[in-house]
């Protein structure tokens, strides 16, 4: 399961959609051309298909490989358009292999161009550019075709008729691009406001965690040495109230603590002093001895301090995936690898539990995995969660421009 900002940008997915919508029907058209058309038109029917499974594989293969994330673009635009003069030349190399074969060309053609703006996000500018282009090829073979003594009739009644339908894709674009722009808007809106609230929220429990600290924790200092004191004052031949005054230190010392540890989970202070590994370390040794379970840490290449609001990030992130461990995972270690990779800081909480389900079974997100999606959508990252051999919950967070790692 991902969740990734550049999956939005990332075509990928439609190219394999693409192609295999290409290629499919291909398998099964091709026995029922090749009986359709006369012996001595086999290499030219052969010759299209073979052009027309090559082109279809290469994008499907591309598709999987990096390169096919950084030109998805211009891919996408090479398929389409290869696609489409390879229907043009089999149109002119087969003009009458079926009594409609113009209107069959044309009916694929503009399917061709409604794909380029629905799968691909073409836009209206592009999707002009494309559709002339198809139009004036689907012409210029009309033309070629009606020199050789064919009749004109069919293919101006049928250039029409994808003149209509390039103008039916160009529509189509232009109102796909407003209704993506709108999302895109929204979307934008909504990280602004969820990274408000964050804001809000961590200066909420940085306030209260001072005041915990520094008021109630010097409030129940003051009564514990009270206690003391009284404890001391007391007459020896009052046993029973001494000892319910000791018991009452006792208790405050502990109330005390547990304040304490409450006031580092809210903010912990070391956060700001000592920095962010430092404090997660301690975090990892105390969840560690808290819930019984191994933990291990481990950092590379990290500065001693990052910008404020990526520390606390990183660290509420961690916290939480922490929890969710001790929660669900029912796990025996957990491993937490923090480390600096060019320019983005990579975090890896990895478990050796149950895992969880994926698919149709998987349940939906918790709300701290939301909190977690949150964070890292706000500060402009990348979320990767597998199961496996456990759960392996990997974040990429990129530093602020003009933050270095050195």
């Amino acid at each position: 399961m991902r969740d990734d900002p550049a999956e939005s940008s990332d075509l990928r997915p439609q190219l394999r959609l693409a192609a295999v919508i290409a290629l499919v029907p291909v398998l099964f058209l091709l026995p029922f051309q090749a009986l359709a058309v006369r012996t001595e038109a086999f290499p030219a029917l052969f010759l299209v298909y073979a052009i027309h499974i090559t082109l279809t594989s290469a994008v499907m293969g591309v598709s999987f490989m990096e390169i096919g994330a950084r030109q998805a673009e211009r891919l996408s635009l090479a398929f389409v358009l290869g696609l489409a003069a390879n229907l043009l030349l089999y149109l002119l190399l087969l003009p009458y292999a079926l009594p409609t074969y113009p209107s069959l060309i044309s009916n694929a053609l503009t399917c061709l161009l409604i794909a380029g703006a629905v799968l691909f996000s073409w836009s209206t500018g592009r999707m002009l550019v494309v559709s002339a282009l198809v139009c004036v090829g689907f012409a210029l073979v009309g033309v070629t075709l009606s020199r050789r003594g064919f009749p004109a009739a069919p293919f101006g009644l049928t250039f029409t008729w994808l003149g209509i339908g390039a103008v039916l894709a160009v529509v189509c674009a232009r109102v796909l691009n407003r209704f993506r722009s709108s999302l895109i808007r929204r979307q934008d809106e909504l990280a602004a406001l969820s990274a408000r609230l964050m804001s809000l929220q961590e200066e909420q429990l940085r306030q209260l965690s001072r005041e915990l600290h520094d008021e109630l924790g010097q409030s129940l200092t003051a009564v514990s040495s009270y206690l003391w004191l009284l404890e001391q004052k007391l007459p020896a031949h009052l046993p029973e109230l001494r000892a319910r005054a000791g018991e009452a230190r006792h208790l405050v010392a502990k109330t005390l603590r547990e304040m304490r540890e409450l006031s580092q989970l809210l903010r912990p202070p070391g956060l700001d002093v000592y920095g962010l590994a430092p404090s997660l370390e301690g975090h990892l040794r105390a969840f560690g001895e808290r819930h019984q379970i191994a933990t291990s840490f481990a950092t590379e290449g990290l500065p001693d301090h990052l910008p404020a609001e990526l520390e606390t990030a990183i660290y509420r992130i961690t916290q939480e995936a922490l929890t969710n461990v001790a929660r669900h995972a029912r796990a025996r270690r957990v491993r937490v690898a923090l480390s600096l990779r060019g320019e983005d800081v990579r975090l890896e909480v990895k478990d050796d539990g149950v895992g969880f389900p994926v698919g149709d079974g998987a349940s939906r997100p918790g709300i701290g995995l939301i909190g977690i999606r949150e964070r890292v959508r706000a500060l402009g990252g990348a979320i990767t969660l597998t199961s496996a051999s456990g759960a392996c919950l990997s974040v990429r967070l990129p530093l602020p421009a003009g933050e270095s790692g050195a």
